[in-house]
């Protein structure tokens, strides 16, 4: 394994079910030096939305992938992961991705998502929360900060490992609406630092495109 400041670019796979604007996010950090990675192929699980045309004018590779299409989550999870392994990343990302995602075991701990709301003490996360329903709970619950959390995936919803958050305020007068362009400001700064700290934290996990344990796992196919 190559040393973290002469390692090539880090290959990453994005998962997206909508607009794409976590994608895109990533693509501009990317772009002006802020993270060394490289986005090798996107997957939607719903056909012709924003997330597909922001990839396709980025030059990347795209798949859509329906859930109906697949017997079972682990069946659909088996099919994402089969339509990954041509192009070798070694993290996924969850940017917007509104499918339980099972993860084969070879790719335990290389998945990352991240959600809209402080994790766990929010309480708005799990099924059926996503996009302004997150911020609508948030403000119901009369918090006074939300933010974002970026954590590992595991088989529950929302319930790994966190890797690293961040808070913003709930200020006086805000709408689901308001909270939830504060949060994704948050979000696009969060997101690129939670992957620089997870995979310097976890080199074992990460061992380059010459590696040979890198092969055998994608062959395998505040905090």
């Amino acid at each position: 394994m190559t040393d973290a400041g002469d390692r090539p670019p880090l290959p990453l796979a994005v998962l997206l079910s909508g607009t794409g604007r976590t994608l895109e996010s990533l693509l501009a950090t990317i772009a002006a030096g802020g993270l060394a990675a490289r986005v090798v192929v996107v997957v939607s699980s719903v056909p012709g939305v924003r997330g597909l045309a922001v990839a396709a004018a980025a030059g990347i590779p795209i798949v859509t992938l329906r859930r109906r299409d697949a017997a079972d989550d682990d069946a659909y999870g088996a099919a994402i992961f089969a339509a990954l392994a041509p192009f070798r990343p070694e993290l996924v990302l969850l940017a917007g991705f509104l499918r339980r995602l099972a993860a084969p075991p070879a790719w335990t701990g290389r998945v990352l998502n991240i959600h809209p709301a402080l994790l766990p003490e929010s309480g708005a996360a799990g099924p059926g929360f996503y996009g302004e329903r997150v911020h609508a709970a948030v403000l119901a619950s009369g918090a006074t900060e939300s933010g974002a959390t970026v954590h590992v995936v595991d088989e529950g919803y929302d319930t790994g490992p966190i890797v690293l958050r961040a808070r913003v305020p709930v200020r006086p007068g805000d709408i689901p609406a308001t909270l939830a362009a504060r949060v994704f400001a948050a979000e696009c700064r969060l997101y690129p630092a939670a992957i620089r700290r997870y995979v310097a934290a976890h080199p074992e996990l990460f061992a380059g495109e010459d590696g040979d344990d890198g092969d055998r796992r994608r062959d395998g196919a505040d905090a």
